[in-house]
């Protein structure tokens, strides 16, 4: 039942297939003969269901990394899906797109809840980075350096980072993170063709 939670919002009424489903994404886990399930924090619940059913079926228990959730760029309630090109940064996006991208996500001044572009810093730049450069005009207050999320944070939340500078910011981190994997797609065209089979692109 606590599988249900991740496909059914009333388990008590659930259908038939969102039963079923907890139990079919376990074996596909086996089936692949899969060492690691990876996915969103949002998996965590199927994938104990894998780990404690499946060696009682003589299949190994997988181990389970598990990621953050970052929300939409379109703001609260939703998350980032390939299907909406739009709501996410593509790992081959190039920094025109990031940039586009970027400057229309959701974004509130001084609201750290539900923010895309600080969650992107949180829990992509600055782990991998480890710091955060806002170029700013002199007359706007001169640049802004981060060595840690707490401090981006609380100067967005005190209103000295306007949500332009932060989006800016976040665009330029990540079309500089995300390089050498567009490389990568531009020197492998049957890789680029492989994504747009996969995702529907």
């Amino acid at each position: 039942m606590r599988s249900m939670q991740q496909v059914a919002r009333d388990v008590e009424h659930a259908h038939v297939s969102q039963m079923f489903y907890p139990l079919m994404q376990s074996l596909d886990i086996a089936h692949m003969k899969l060492d690691i399930a990876y996915g969103g924090i949002e998996q965590r619940k199927i994938h104990m269901v894998a780990r404690e059913e499946l060696p009682k079926l003589g299949y190994k228990a997988p181990t389970c990394v598990h990621t953050p959730l970052i929300v939409s760029l379109k703001g609260p309630g939703n998350k980032m899906s390939s299907s909406l090109p739009e709501t996410m940064i593509m790992v081959d996006d190039s920094p025109e797109v990031i940039e586009k991208k970027m400057n229309k996500a959701y974004c509130t001044a001084e609201d750290v809840e539900g923010n895309p572009v600080l969650q992107i810093a949180r829990y992509i730049i600055f782990p991998r980075l480890g710091k955060l450069k806002a170029e700013r005009p002199e007359k706007y207050g001169g640049d802004l350096s981060f060595k840690t999320y707490e401090e981006l944070e609380d100067s967005f939340k005190k209103g000295d980072l306007h949500p332009a500078d932060l989006k800016k910011a976040v665009s330029g981190a990540m079309s500089d993170y995300l390089k050498p994997l567009r490389t990568y797609f531009e020197e492998n065209s049957d890789v680029v063709k492989l994504k747009k089979k996969l995702f529907n692109l």
